[in-house]
């Protein structure tokens, strides 16, 4: 597969700086440049700074191509330099094709001269008369995009801070990117696979898709989806991608794609329901993608991904399977199937590997063409052959393959065996431990088990350089050729008696050799799935043989809960131990280990689940041992004696229940990197702390009656992370200073917590202190001295009555959480010292009443939170937050006591600044950035917002829910990037104007006095239509909006089709029992069928209009969550289905019948890469629903194509006069029109 240019993001430079030089180069942007350098942030700059007959050089395209982030300082001479606006072009490019992310830091320039083109900008743009047209739209274009980004506005303030909040967010930027997969250099054919698969995709689409990729083994399913993974990865919320799904444990894999996605951990699931109840529930609301390699049975995506509702709008669900017919089972929505190598991409994939270039050596021509003659188009194949015959005279290169032609049948195997055959012998035995026992591992853990058994890693970097394995997200990851091959390996060791095998790993042979006691010397290791087997009896003979055992795993894979009548062990059980290093034993049944157990050499030791109450008596020697995991062992009372580990690094005794303190030995360890203690319930006491001088994390969550944490008394300078969660201490001891490397201590939810030492100024590292939920704190000590690098202070929950004025200190803070802190009543004014403060939060505080008089000192505040205070003016400064990018003052309506009176009051006097109104907003023409901007429920009345909203240009989400105002102010129409509209239970409003061209939502249900819909304007600029998003569908949900029962919901629809392009879908619920009178093919029930017009699939068609009515069943409300989808099948040629999802959010019952009415455009009816759609005679559309107590009663079904033209094809509406009365009938006595 061809190394592709645009597949996926090669990041070598993390930044790229774009700016003016004559004016930044030897100030601001020195300044960030050296910023991000000294942060570690590898920064590309063009130290040259030439404009070399202003065209941009090669070099500089390159760099922008390999770099992760641009950032953009728009100065005022920038648009003065053909070389800086063709950099920004090519900035813009990277971040649609690539998705680089841009930040623009406007410096003393306003970002609406950016985006507008005027000011220093337009008269830039006045010189360019002689510069070509399309030159210039693009410059304009770009622009425009740019400078419509979230970034900084640098005009006011310390400069060097700006540049110190630049980088911190940088920083976390690079962080939180989807890690990208490693994925070969040597990809040949790739480029073209990957356009095939992006309109099987149909990323513009905001629907749930799932995409099948089938194939045979070896062929490269994989390689695509990571290719794909890396490509789109960055466009959705989370992203998760689960290779060798076929081999996880139900439950664990569950818990992977969660974490994947959510970027932490998470608990324990206890069964797969559960499990898919929690995706259910954490993931319906977010876009994700998810990859789910390798799946060999339906089970697996019931439990990963069972239905298309279980994720948010826009998510892309995509799964690898050698069976195609699993992927048509469960209903993707498209499938690709990855073809072999052409001729000319098998010669150059071969060449890679054989030769290292692009060309073969003219030499072996002949000769690699038979080679590749062996490998039949197979990636894989191709690779390993290659890798097989490098550095081969001709004469060898002949010798070898003169052994292929004499195979006869060849097989995939044979040739990857004369690969294996090369190999050294610990290298052999290297990759057979990996085949049988440690694929998918992790690579560190596994290093240091085969490094024990005298394998080095020389032997694994061979195995990586000849494509045996590879590192997949620091997992080994293996072929299933390959371990396919490993195990016929071993099987062929003795075919008929698998006790005189090397490795066993096979359930059913594992259970024969133990139960009939047939295990010999020759067993090195053993894998046993005991949930794949019966029922057994494990004896001291079954295993007495096996002398030189290095490897056992006793585990539990399967989809349920472990079951501990598995397997039986007798009381006096014992096994040879002198050559383990890795023991794994799921379920451990007997109380300790045997008295004879001798670990001398062992490496890792895992009895999760166990029966144990303790492990051994005494002292034993285990100075190998590095990983210690006994965790969720509920009998567990007496702690090891580890005094014989010294070289223990891990200790995890996670929810051991019974555990009632720590053993002496535990705290000398010096060692330890990691001591995991957290749930365990019982435990009271830890000793004081004299060792541990490498201790890195240190995990006590939830260790409820644990009162006292122990003192310090030696340097725990390693130590980064303390968890204390949900323990019962009440305060810290002061030699908690002593821990100057600490950078998270989380104290969350310590009910008894009363007081924080003074002393814990001393933690000059720390960057996140979590009180949240400490329910009994109520202050916090003054900050005596500058803590620079905290910066998240999470104080929600808390009974704190007042900041400390020395909290200015906090130098670096981004983050101040004080939620539901309703004991605080207000906030220093010096906390607007805080320079770098990014997101403030207050929502909940509902005491508080006021904000400080200089808020607008914040000048990096990105987010304020204030709902649910007691706020109804806050200060004029506001406006002086020149980056704030979202408001919230939902439910800070003031009194409520004479609010009847001063409303109607303020109706009749139309006075503005009533007292007791409800939120008196300042002006917000400064908040530019505004992006998210929340006044629900604030007693708005008509009037009050008015020129309110006409500078917030960049406003993406408006929210003015639960209000009394009439109508909408007529400055929203200028809002050009508003997306989200959302006027819910405004049981006042009757009249919406104008929505501007960008509007994807808007949500009126409820509003029941409102008497006309309310539609996008069509004027779309070439700008707007760059962006990828304006394709997106457009939603009008109105459910309970009884007064749309009129004439102009009829025009309002004409005008939907009318001023919208034709490539933009759309969606509209209103009340109503019928299908409006217009041509229809429709039918009774949740299904109708069509016969397609002969050359339906013309230039003119537009796409295909739905409706259907959803009928209560009697008595019932709709109160939760539903989903309206509509698949589309048609009898001829390749099975074909798509989807249409409308979401009902469920915070409104629903008492009346709706009709839902769609309109899907030709760009996602019918993909562009089809070649079989203009065959289709019929199509049927077949409604579900889900997630509600109604049903389809009736559907209808039409294509639309442009108008005038002849035969069958009319326009979507006949015309709007004809058609008045039909539709006001149609809604309100539910007449329905057989078109069929």
């Amino acid at each position: 597969m061809a190394s592709s240019g645009t597949s996926s993001f090669p990041g070598r430079w993390d930044v790229f700086l774009s700016f003016r030089g004559e004016d930044t180069r030897f100030n601001f942007t020195d300044h960030l440049y050296s910023a991000l350098t000294s942060r570690g942030i590898h920064t590309f700059r063009d130290d040259e700074g030439l404009e070399r007959g202003g065209e941009i050089q090669p070099s500089l395209l390159k760099a922008i191509e390999e770099s992760k982030v641009s950032i953009v300082v728009f100065s005022k001479n920038y648009a003065h330099s053909q070389w800086c606006l063709d950099e920004l072009y090519k900035i813009m490019e990277s971040r649609r094709e690539k998705g680089q992310i841009v930040v623009p830091v406007f410096y003393h320039v306003d970002p609406s001269d950016v985006r507008k083109q005027t000011g220093s900008f337009g008269k830039a743009f006045a010189r360019y008369k002689k510069v070509t047209k399309e030159r210039v739209l693009r410059w304009r274009a770009a622009l425009t995009q740019a400078g419509g980004l979230s970034g900084w506005h640098v005009e006011h303030g310390y400069e060097s801070q700006i540049i110190q909040v630049i980088v911190g967010r940088i920083s976390k930027m690079l962080i939180s990117r989807p890690k990208l997969l490693c994925i070969s250099a040597n990809l040949v054919g790739f480029d073209s696979r990957l356009e095939e698969m992006s309109s099987l995709l149909c990323m513009e689409s905001n629907d749930v898709r799932m995409i099948g990729i089938h194939g045979i083994g070896g062929i490269g399913k994989t390689t695509l989806a990571i290719g794909i993974y890396n490509q789109i990865a960055h466009q959705f919320e989370g992203a998760s991608f689960l290779p060798n799904a076929a081999e996880h444990r139900g439950s664990l894999i569950q818990r992977k794609l969660l974490a994947d996605i959510l970027g932490e951990k998470i608990a324990r699931i206890s069964n797969i329901d559960e499990g898919i109840s929690l995706i259910k529930k954490t993931l319906c609301s977010r876009k994700v993608l998810i990859i789910l390699d390798d799946v060999s049975a339906l089970t697996q995506l019931e439990f990963l991904a069972g239905s298309r509702h279980w994720f948010g709008s826009g998510s892309r669900i995509i799964i690898t399977s050698r069976n195609k017919h699993l992927l048509d089972v469960h209903e993707v929505d498209g499938l690709y199937e990855v073809q072999k190598l052409k001729s000319e991409e098998a010669f150059k994939l071969f060449s890679l590997y054989a030769f290292e270039a692009d060309l073969l050596d003219d030499r072996f021509w002949e000769l690699s063409g038979r080679a590749l003659n062996y490998c039949d188009g197979l990636p894989l194949a191709v690779k390993v052959v290659g890798c097989y015959l490098r550095n081969k005279t001709e004469l060898e290169w002949e010798d070898e393959l003169l052994k292929l032609t004499t195979v006869g049948q060849l097989t995939v195997q044979y040739v990857l065996r004369l690969s294996y055959d090369r190999l050294q012998h610990t290298e052999k035995d290297l990759f057979l431990d990996i085949a049988c026992f440690f694929r998918g591992k992790d690579s560190d853990s596994v290093g240091r088990i085969l490094d024990s058994c005298n394998f080095s890693a020389i032997g694994m970097k061979v195995l990586k350089d000849c494509s045996f394995i590879s590192i997949l997200d620091n997992k080994i990851e293996m072929h299933g050729l390959m371990q396919q091959m490993g195990w016929e390996i071993i099987r062929r060791e003795s075919p008929g008696q698998p006790g005189q095998r090397s490795r066993l790993w096979n359930p059913e042979d594992v259970h024969a050799v133990l139960t009939q006691k047939t295990g010999t010397k020759a067993i090195e290791g053993i894998s046993f799935d005991v949930s794949a087997s019966k029922e057994i009896q494990i004896t001291s003979e079954a295993l007495k043989k096996m002398t030189n055992l290095r490897l056992l795993r006793v585990y539990w894979d399967g989809l349920s809960s472990y079951d501990s009548n598995t397997v039986h062990l007798p009381e006096e059980f014992e096994f040879p131990s002198y050559e383990l290093r890795y023991l794994h034993w799921d379920g451990w049944s007997l109380e300790s280990l045997p008295s004879n157990f001798n670990g001398k050499k062992l490496v890792e030791l895992s009895l999760k689940h166990s029966s144990l109450n303790h492990l051994w008596k005494g002292n034993k020697c285990l100075e190998n041992l590095k990983v210690m995991d006994l965790s969720h062992s509920p009998y567990l009372v007496e702690c090891p004696d580890v005094s014989g580990a010294p070289s223990l690094e891990t200790l995890n005794l996670d929810g051991c229940t019974s555990l009632h303190e720590v053993h002496p030995s535990i705290p000398r360890l010096k060692n330890l990197k990691i001591l995991n203690l957290g749930n365990c319930r019982m435990l009271y006491y830890f000793p004081r702390i004299i060792g541990l001088e490498k201790l890195e994390v240190l995990n006590l969550s939830g260790c409820s009656t644990l009162e006292k944490f122990p003192d310090i008394e030696a340097n725990m300078e390693s130590l980064l992370e303390l968890y204390l969660e949900g323990t019962a201490i009440i305060e810290l001891p002061s030699s908690v200073g002593y821990l100057r490397r600490l950078v998270l201590l989380n104290m969350k939810s310590c009910k008894n917590l009363k007081i924080l030492p003074g002393r814990i100024c001393d933690l000059k590292s720390l960057k996140t202190l979590i009180l949240s939920g400490c329910s009994k704190l109520e202050r916090i000590p003054e900050i005596t001295e500058v803590m620079e690098h905290l910066e998240e202070l999470l104080l929600d929950g808390t009974s704190i009555r007042e900041l400390p004025c020395s909290i200015l200190h906090l130098k670096g803070l981004v983050l101040l959480n004080l939620r539901k802190c309703k004991d605080l009543r207000s906030l220093p004014n010096r906390i607007c010292g805080l320079k770098s403060l990014e997101t403030l939060i207050v929502s909940g505080c509902s005491k508080l009443n006021r904000l400080p008089e200089d808020l607008g000192m914040l000048q990096c505040l990105r987010s304020l939170q204030a709902d649910g205070t007691a706020i109804t003016k806050p200060p004029i400064t506001l406006v002086h937050l020149t980056n704030l990018r979202e408001l919230s003052f939902s439910g800070c309506k003031g009194s409520t006591s004479n609010f009847w009176i001063s409303s109607l009051t303020f109706r009749l006097l139309h006075r503005e600044n009533s007292d007791d109104i409800g939120l008196q907003l300042p002006s917000l023409s400064g908040l530019r950035f505004m992006e998210n901007l929340d006044l629900s429920d604030c007693n708005l009345m008509e009037g009050t917002i008015d020129n309110k909203l006409c500078h917030l240009e960049l406003l993406e989400v408006l929210n003015l829910s639960r209000n009394y105002m009439v109508s909408i102010p007529a400055d929203i129409s200028r809002l050009s990037n508003l997306k989200v509209l959302l006027v819910r239970q405004c049981e006042k409003l009757q009249k919406i104007p104008k929505l501007p061209p960008s509007i994807k939502l808007f949500d009126a249900c409820g509003c029941t006095a409102l008497r006309s819909l309310p539609t996008p304007s069509r004027m779309i600029s070439l700008q707007h239509r760059l962006v990828s998003t304006w394709l997106r569908p457009v939603e009008f949900m109105l459910w309970n909006c009884s007064g749309l029962y009129q004439d102009h919901v009829a025009m309002a629809l004409e005008t939907l089709h009318r001023e919208l392009f034709p490539e933009i879908g759309y969606s509209i619920v209103i009340p109503g029992r019928g299908i409006p009178k217009w041509p229809w093919h429709e039918n009774m029930g949740a299904s109708v069928s069509a016969t397609l017009p002969p050359h339906w699939l013309d230039n003119n068609f537009l796409g295909v209009a739905l409706c259907a009515v959803f009928a209560l069943e009697e008595g019932k409300t709709i109160q939760r969550p539903g989903e309206i989808r509509c698949n589309f099948e048609c009898r001829e040629g390749p099975y074909f289905s798509h989807s249409i999802t409308w979401t009902h959010s469920g915070d409104r019952v629903v008492e009346t019948d709706h009709v839902c009415m769609m309109y899907q455009p030709r760009s996602q009816f019918v993909k562009s890469k089809s070649t079989y759609a203009s065959v289709f005679k019929h199509i049927k559309a077949s409604f579900s629903l889900s997630g509600a107590s109604h049903e389809v009663k009736k559907c209808a079904i039409r294509l639309i194509y442009a108008p005038n033209t002849s035969g069958n094809k009319r326009k979507f509406l006949p015309e709007i006069g004809n058609n008045m009365e039909n539709f006001r009938s149609a809604t309100r006595n539910g007449s329905v029109r057989q078109n069929n």
